[in-house]
């Protein structure tokens, strides 16, 4: 949900900061307060084009941000920015120029990707557009949440994965058989080549440290026993010396204790001379120049040098390309036989596909019926009785669906089912079915948008929902029936509502006034949220204007009184 909004320097908002809750929030004010002003600002964070005019004036940039909190599973698309139980932010600069930025989560993203976003967390149902039911995409995937079995769903998902799979390996292994029989032979010769060289992991390395070993082998040998004499063997050598001096210095330790451990510390790094000389020693007497040994090292890595050029860098490189002409021919010498198991194997899963299918139809359209007459129980008591609402179902078009039939005229299916999905509309008597994409927008559409995700409360995931003008044309008995009906919806969804309506704004949980103020010499948009005997006086003042009288006051008491009850 929407815990909070911060907006600056956009239209009349100089600095606002508002924190919402759960529930049914109502937001009222004077015409020309501003409340359009936060749908707008609502709009530009969850990804639609910004405008220099946004800009306050004598301002360089306008700031919107918003703060959200999951209390679902993180949606797909932001996987990528938030883990579980971590808060959203998403947040939009537009500065003057054009320029525009969106970050979510201090993530900088592209607008498509802030709009995706958007249609995952919120709803603005009114005159705006940000709306997820005037997408196609959406209804298909409402009416199966509403009305398909879960585990069809999954078997049929699963069906069509495995379909798609195999139908993709089937192109893969004919393709490869066009490969010619020359390419084939040079294939097997490679993959010879490869075998008989035995390569190891980490040899080509290794065999270059023994190629400076074996070039240098008279100058190691030669160092590391004058090293050797130097350090132990001369009667003068080190280690004779700070023996010497060992005496000394035990003697001192002898005169004052505190000396000693320094002994212990000269002794050892005696000790640790007297092995390095050794190893020395040793070392000196096992170099020897070994010309045959170079000549092979320096032929073994030539091969690595040439394999690497021919068949990719270095040993990692040259494996994956012995995998990949290993996994080719063998696909090309099994290739009838693959063939055929994939042809049988795909012919059983698109009939798995089409049954499977057909029963999410069924189901569909026998739900599809059930939406229809909640739908129109719902419009009829918002007032709207001659609204009509059906779904069309319509094939699977050929750009997108796979066959599932050997008919002439095949089925085809695609990823949710064998048929797309459409809500249809009609507003007004007398008048065909369109599509709800296409109906008049205002007030009219926020209450069959209200209709719309009241039915379909328990399946729609998108946690906030705003709704703008939806009080226009109506009032009495069905203002009071839309203040229920948010009420409602505001269990599953949580709900902001701008109205003008005391009727509808006497259902509120959270009741913020939208006012406009003076500050500085120039005029501000201010959001405040009211107390209870703030309410009580901002109903009043809806119920008749300016001059708020007893008798309004106590009218607005009885409309909360109303509310509560209801």
């Amino acid at each position: 949900m929407l815990t909070r909004l911060r907006i600056r320097n956009y239209a009349l908002i100089e600095d606002l900061d508002v924190t919402f809750h759960a529930g049914l929030s109502i937001l009222t004010g004077q015409t020309g307060a501003g409340k359009s002003i936060l749908i707008g600002s609502l709009n530009l964070i969850l990804g639609e084009k910004a405008s220099m005019e946004m800009i306050r004036s004598g301002e360089d940039e306008a700031f919107v941000e918003a703060t959200f909190e999951l209390v679902a599973t993180v949606p797909e698309v932001l996987t990528p920015f938030v883990a579980q139980d971590d808060p959203i932010l998403l947040r939009r600069q537009v500065v003057r120029g054009g320029r525009s930025y969106a970050f979510v989560n201090d993530h900088q993203v592209t607008l498509a990707t802030l709009k995706e976003i958007g249609d995952a967390l919120a709803d603005l149902l009114g005159q705006h557009h940000h709306q997820s039911l005037l997408r196609t995409d959406n209804h298909r995937q409402l009416l199966h949440q509403f009305a398909v079995d879960g585990g069809l769903a999954v078997r049929y998902g699963g069906s069509f994965s495995t379909l798609k799979e195999r139908a993709k390996e089937l192109h893969s292994v004919v393709k490869a058989d066009q490969l010619s029989a020359e390419r084939r032979e040079l294939y097997r010769f490679q993959l010879q080549e490869i075998n008989a060289a035995r390569l190891e992991p980490d040899e080509e390395a290794s065999l270059g440290e023994e190629v400076t070993v074996l070039c240098n082998a008279q100058k190691l040998r030669d160092t590391a026993r004058e090293l050797s004499y130097s350090l132990a063997e001369d009667d003068d050598s080190a280690l004779n010396r700070l023996r010497g001096m060992l005496k000394l210095f035990e003697s001192l330790a002898e005169l004052d204790s505190r000396l000693r451990d320094k002994v212990v510390q000269w002794k050892e790094s005696v000790y640790s001379l007297e092995d390095v000389a050794f190893e020395l020693s040793r070392y000196g007497d096992t170099i020897e120049a070994n010309p045959e040994r170079l000549t092979w090292v320096e032929e073994r890595l030539q091969l690595y040098r040439d394999f690497s050029k021919k068949y990719g860098k270095g040993y990692d490189g040259i494996m994956t390309y012995r995998e990949k002409i290993a996994a080719e021919l063998d696909s090309l010498e099994n290739r009838e036989e693959r063939i055929a198991e994939l042809q049988d194997e795909i012919r059983k899963l698109k009939q798995e596909v089409y049954k499977l299918g057909r029963e999410m139809s069924e189901q569909r359209r026998k739900g599809a019926e059930a939406l229809k007459g909640k739908i129109a129980l719902e419009l009829n008591e918002l007032g709207m009785r001659g609204t009509k609402f059906d779904t069309s179902f319509t094939p699977i078009s050929n750009n997108t669906g796979v066959a599932v039939t050997e008919d002439d005229d095949p089925c085809l299916a695609g990823e949710d089912g064998l048929e797309e999905v459409e809500f249809l509309i009609s507003p007004n008597p007398g008048e065909p079915l369109k599509p709800l994409a296409k109906i008049a927008s205002g007030g009219e559409m926020s209450r069959i948008m209200l209709a719309l995700k009241t039915v379909l409360a328990k399946v729609d995931r998108i946690p906030l929902l705003v709704f703008d003008e939806i009080d226009i044309g109506i009032g009495g008995d069905i203002a009071t029936l839309v203040g229920k009906k948010l009420k409602v919806l505001a269990q599953n969804h949580q709900v902001v509502c701008i109205t003008h309506l005391q009727q509808i704004a006497s259902f509120a949980d959270t009741h913020f006034q939208v006012r406009k103020a003076e500050r500085g010499g120039r005029t501000v948009t201010e959001v405040v949220k009211l107390s209870q005997e703030e309410r009580v006086a901002e109903i009043a003042r809806m119920i008749a204007g300016k001059e708020i009288t007893d008798l309004s006051l106590e009218h607005a008491r009885e409309f909360l009184r109303g509310a509560a009850e209801a």
